[in-house]
């Protein structure tokens, strides 16, 4: 088998979905409100929203060795995505995340364990140098930077990522609202930047939130630093990209919003795709965005496009 060329780097989970109804008008109607089983994780999340779009992807990361985290390694080779990289430690709960999807798509997202998750117990030994010698990419996820062994694992691939040559990018994943951001978190994740050549976020809650900048532009231009690539997602408004060659809008493209579980993550999918295409940067973007819009339109953080689906909507052939 060959080798990857993206390696990825950090949490596979299960994700139940429930669709909660409209609870404004009458008695609600619950017969859509059946709890879905979906793999999810952020770093799994792009790891198959590439391997759609046709790119050779290696999953590395820890999951329960339990049904759950069987679950997650036999869908993700189903998707494609070389999962010999996923460990299975005795005595963990593979982390699950139930989301509440809202009629508008908006959701409210709690975590199971809230701490000490299968994920958390990564390291560097699971990071076969085989899979840095053959990859030009690496992508992790900040889901991954609050816990050790697990933030170290993540720091040192990154380190040996960027000795062998390799692209780095890093999605923030910061979840403010469940875990806040404390100096000895905000110092992981500033290390962490540092070793990134791209990174994506939120606009208004990550990107903004850990430069301390008053407008998403200035935010984006600050973590930049004339050294890489920032991409900072505002939804329905598209994104804020800031380069060392100066900051432009990339629009969305319009949607109808089911569910925006994991738009960010087929983002990330898109861009990287485009990227490793030799595209630039304001191509990649629209790839970014359109692999997103082709996203929110499905259930489930896995609705990532296909090749040919992303590439009919940015030839104008899907409406």
């Amino acid at each position: 088998m060959a080798g990857p060329q993206v390696l990825v780097i950090g949490d596979a989970n299960v994700d139940i979905v429930i669709n909660l109804p409209n609870r404004t008008a009458g008695t609600p109607d619950l017969t859509n409100s059946v709890p879905r089983l979906y793999g999810g994780g952020s770093a799994a999340n792009v790891a198959v929203a590439l391997a759609r779009l046709g790119v050779a992807v290696t999953m590395v990361g820890a999951v329960g060795d339990d049904g759950y985290g069987r679950w997650v390694r036999d869908d993700l080779s189903h998707e494609g995505v070389d999962a010999t990289g996923i460990c299975a430690i005795h005595d963990a709960f593979t982390p699950m995340v139930m989301a509440m999807v809202e009629p508008d798509g908006e959701r409210l997202i709690v975590v199971w364990p809230p701490k000490g998750g299968a994920h958390i117990h990564l390291t560097p030994e699971a990071i076969n140098p085989a899979w840095l010698a053959s990859a030009t990419w690496l992508h992790t996820s900040g889901m991954c930077l609050r816990d050790s062994p697990v933030r170290e694992t993540i720091l040192y691939g990154m380190k040996q990522a960027r000795k062998a040559g390799l692209t780095v990018s890093l999605d923030l994943n910061m979840r403010l609202e469940l875990w806040g951001l404390d100096d000895e978190t905000r110092a992981v994740f500033e290390q962490a930047i540092a070793l990134s050549d791209v990174v994506f976020g939120n606009a208004a809650e990550e990107i903004m939130p850990i430069t301390r900048a008053d407008s998403v532009e200035a935010a984006a231009q600050l973590l930049c630093d004339g050294q890489r690539i920032v991409v900072a997602r505002q939804g329905g408004q598209g994104a804020i990209v800031a380069t060392p060659q100066g900051t432009f809008h990339a629009p969305a493209f319009p949607a109808q919003v089911v569910d925006t579980l994991g738009a960010g993550d087929a983002f990330d999918g898109g861009f990287i795709t485009a990227r490793l295409a030799k595209m630039n940067i304001e191509d990649a973007a629209r790839w970014g965005n359109a692999a997103a819009a082709l996203k929110i339109g499905q259930s489930g953080a896995r609705s990532s496009p296909s090749l040919a689906n992303l590439q009919q909507l940015l030839n104008g052939m899907l409406q």
